[in-house]
């Protein structure tokens, strides 16, 4: 018998969640760097959410703008500034289609049909994510805004599959499947290549290796640090709860494994990397950063765990 996506939440003491966080990112060697907040970009992003003709709820609007441009502002620190606009704003293009995927599941389900065919989209925000997509080769190498653009279209596509299959039953020999809806709908390929415009290498050859590896220090990190709130939501669909079900284990026990695997996962980066001075530099700053990011966002409620950016 498999486990169903939707159980009761588990109930791991918070004292024990506190010191496998904590020794995380010791493990990781986080120092907060004190980011600035980029008052210019929530400017513009505000301004340009405020022209999409349709009917957003204020505080989504606020979460939209404010996890968008913090997202940009942080791990994407250092690229030219027009690239962190177009990461800012794909990243409220994003979020709107995952609270849309809540309520209207067919304008995410055609996105794909409607993309290929050169169809308007059902959402006219949708509309403004393919305008984006078209520019992505004039940012990032072709290898790079391909992989944005069917980075996309698997993360919405994903989406769709994660509400659908929402009380659907996971069989505890399906022990590749969380990670392939991890990867699916979690965006990995298109914020990984975010950190590496055109114009800092043109050819993507001496970072190529690294983007796996990056991808799954990412959405592991945001795994780790983000259970805490999903287990004060009794959110038990997460990649963390599904490896659970598969595997047969607890979730404390896969939280264990996960975060271990991605202390690893940042030791390989660093020997892939090797000599590349400008590389090591490029990604210390986004782990950095990264984890700056989740842990000052406030959603993640991580100060209730002492943990302050």
């Amino acid at each position: 018998m498999g486990a169903p996506h939707a159980t009761d939440p588990t109930n791991i003491p918070r004292s024990e969640l506190q010191v496998l966080l904590h020794d995380f990112l010791s493990s990781s060697s986080y120092r907060p760097p004190k980011t600035a907040r980029d008052l210019d970009l929530r400017k513009r992003l505000a301004s340009e959410i405020a022209t999409w003709q349709v009917d957003i709820e204020p505080q989504m609007v606020g979460k939209m703008i404010e996890t968008s441009c913090s997202y940009a502002e942080t791990a994407y620190c250092h690229i030219p500034p027009e690239h962190r606009y177009y990461v800012a704003l794909y990243t409220a293009c994003m979020l709107y289609g995952e609270d849309l995927g809540e309520r209207d599941h067919e304008s995410v389900a055609q996105f794909a049909r409607r993309l290929i065919r050169g169809e308007r989209q059902l959402n006219p925000i949708f509309d403004r994510l393919v305008d984006l997509l078209k520019e992505a080769h004039m940012y990032w190498t072709d290898v790079g805004a391909d992989a944005i653009i069917t980075g996309t279209v698997d993360a919405l596509s994903g989406t769709f599959v994660e509400f659908a299959t929402a009380s659907m039953v996971v069989a505890p020999s399906a022990t590749r499947y969380p990670w392939y809806l991890r990867t699916r709908a979690g965006g990995g390929p298109q914020y990984t290549h975010f950190m590496f415009t055109r114009s800092w290498r043109e050819t993507p050859d001496s970072y190529l290796q690294l983007l796996p590896e990056i991808e799954h220090w990412t959405l592991g990190t945001n795994d780790i640090l983000s259970f805490y709130k999903e287990e004060l939501a009794g959110e038990t669909s997460n990649y963390v709860h599904l490896r659970a079900a598969a595997e047969q284990l607890s979730p404390l026990e896969v939280l264990r494994q996960l975060t271990a695997e991605v202390i690893d996962t940042a030791e390989r980066i660093k020997s892939i990397i090797g000599a590349d001075g400008e590389l090591a530099e490029l990604w210390e700053t986004y782990l950095q950063r990264y984890l700056e990011f989740t842990i000052r966002t406030p959603r993640y409620r991580l100060g209730e765990l002492g943990i302050f950016p």
